[in-house]
């Protein structure tokens, strides 16, 4: 049976303090790619994040770290995917408890 590849990896030229770093996630794509880079740009102390996604065909995305003061970036990762994730978490129990009470607009589609 084959292994499956770490959740994430750090790709080749980071700089030995991991200031600046590519990671790569497997099996994600511009859905969280998009959410990441938006969490980690809200970090005052990134300089820069991007991401892409680089053949259709292949189910990972590559995030582009780098930051200021030679600060790690796995750190600045690590954080944002606990910000994202106590963010989704919110929105889950705010749709959730909306649903339960009734508290949406409700519409019916003509034919």
């Amino acid at each position: 049976m084959a292994e499956l590849p770490a959740k994430v990896t750090i790709m080749k030229g980071a700089s030995p303090d991991l200031s600046a770093a590519t990671y790569q996630i497997h099996d994600e794509s511009h859905t969280i790619g998009n959410a990441l880079r938006w969490m980690l740009m809200k970090n005052p102390k990134v300089e820069f994040c991007g991401y892409s996604a680089p053949h259709p065909s292949e189910n990972v995305i590559q995030v582009r770290i780098q930051m200021y003061d030679n600060l790690s970036s796995i750190s600045a990762l690590i954080t944002a995917l606990v910000d994202l994730d106590a963010l989704c978490a919110t929105i889950e129990d705010r749709y959730v408890t909306d649903i339960r009470e009734g508290d949406y607009e409700r519409w019916t589609e003509r034919s």
